[in-house]
């Protein structure tokens, strides 16, 4: 006999409405393989006059209908956002359900006050689609790779900027035009600060860092930077160069110390990661008893990411007390560490004698050397891009201050770095 599990949703949007279609239409498939047969018992919504994949009896404005249905075993939070759905999910737990949750934003913030409640009461608390979507990187760090000792990790963890970037690339779109594209085909939201600005990626390593280098860090622990301020000459002279733009993650332990980043980055053509399009995640991982390994999928989506909720639920279902994967107690103090890069630079720089050289001259008063320089002119006006050798962050910036404040520029110069 199959073991009947029943669930709870809070929210019904897309993640909602996906792990719906998918418990309809593949739930023989998911009895047989797994011994679990799902139902869904109740739905919490916000409003009545929407077309709804659920029948009428089984929703509900009121979340205590949730949290205190006798016959509710596992509570599924798809609802997003800080508020109330980290209060949610802490008076599920409370209440006794275990929880599975797709958002990674109230894990980056409150994760170690929610573990805490799971193992209190003695509940899982599954959050494998809230990084990467489909791609089943939780699990594989967790338990697959559980055994290696990892010092990076790096990956392309928002499908909307990759979206946009790649649109930029291959259509030579400016970035409006790629964002009104990404918008039109429901990878981007009306407001897509949180992607663009690289939050949404920001939140995701959050996540990953505590559950690999068991390192709590914060959003001002991090380097971040989006991907507005990147221009066509960007794309084409970075083609020109033997890179791709990508919105990248990275993670770099370096003894104690971490090295946490979010930034477009110049990836080169031949890398795995520059290979990788549209609204596709990607994160390479190196252990040292694995080596270097790469998952990669979508990493957003109605479906794909129900998937991933789904195979929460089911870990859950077989082990409904244990395999706790966040231990509290087991994280470090964050410790910030400054690596070193290659780096793009771009000047936009009106054309008057001697400005080409004051550039060059102010880079090497800091200590950084150039392996390529290529100046681009138009009329009285044009951009300076130039490729590094090895620099500090540190370094880059004194010496785009400097510059800023020596050279007449057109508007702000820009800084990428480059995946070494």
């Amino acid at each position: 006999m199959p073991t009947v599990v029943r669930l709870g949703l809070l929210g019904l949007g897309t993640v909602g409405s996906g792990l719906v279609e998918i418990v309809s239409k593949s739930g023989s498939v998911i009895e047989s393989k797994s011994g679990v047969r799902l139902e869904i018992v109740k739905a919490l919504v916000k409003t009545k006059d929407k077309p709804r994949p659920l029948e009428s009896d089984k929703l509900t404005f009121d979340p205590d209908e949730v949290f205190y249905h006798p016959e509710i075993d596992i509570v599924v939070e798809v609802m997003g956002g800080i508020e109330p759905a980290k209060g949610y999910i802490l008076k599920a737990l409370e209440s006794g359900k275990g929880v599975v949750t797709a958002n990674k934003a109230v894990l980056a913030q409150y994760g170690t006050e929610i573990f805490e409640q799971a193992k209190r009461h003695g509940k899982q608390l599954g959050f494998e689609a809230s990084v990467c979507g489909g791609i089943p990187l939780i699990r594989a760090l967790s338990s697959g790779m559980i055994a290696n000792d990892i010092d990076d990790l790096v990956g392309i963890l928002n499908g909307t900027s990759n979206f946009i970037l790649t649109r930029m690339y291959k259509e030579k779109l400016s970035y409006d035009e790629a964002l009104a594209m990404a918008q039109d085909r429901g990878f981007a939201e009306a407001d897509p600060t949180f992607d663009v600005e690289g939050i949404d990626a920001a939140h995701k390593l959050i996540v990953l860092t505590e559950l690999t280098f068991q390192t709590k860090a914060t959003l001002e622990d991090l380097e971040r930077e989006g991907i507005t301020k990147i221009d066509p000459i960007d794309i084409h002279v970075a083609d020109e160069f033997g890179f791709v733009i990508k919105p990248l993650a990275v993670a770099k332990r370096t003894g104690a110390s971490l090295n946490l980043r979010v930034h477009p980055t110049l990836v080169p053509f031949e890398h795995p990661l520059g290979a990788v399009s549209d609204e596709f995640n990607a994160v390479m991982v190196r252990g040292d008893a694995t080596g270097e390994m790469i998952f990669h999928g979508k990493g957003a989506g109605s479906l794909p990411t129900a998937s991933a909720v789904l195979s929460d639920i089911i870990e859950i279902a077989r082990n409904p007390t244990g395999g706790i994967i966040w231990n509290p107690a087991a994280s470090q103090r964050f410790e910030k560490s400054e690596g070193r890069t290659r780096y793009y630079l771009r000047f936009p720089i009106e054309d008057r004698p001697g400005v080409i050289g004051r550039i060059a001259t102010s880079l090497g008063d800091h200590g950084i050397s150039i392996t390529h320089a290529l100046a681009k002119l138009d009329s009285s006006a044009g951009n300076v891009m130039i490729v590094t050798h090895e620099a500090s962050e540190s370094e880059v910036n004194a010496a785009m201050v400097d510059i800023a404040a020596t050279v007449v520029l057109r508007g702000e110069p820009l800084s990428l770095r480059i995946l070494g």
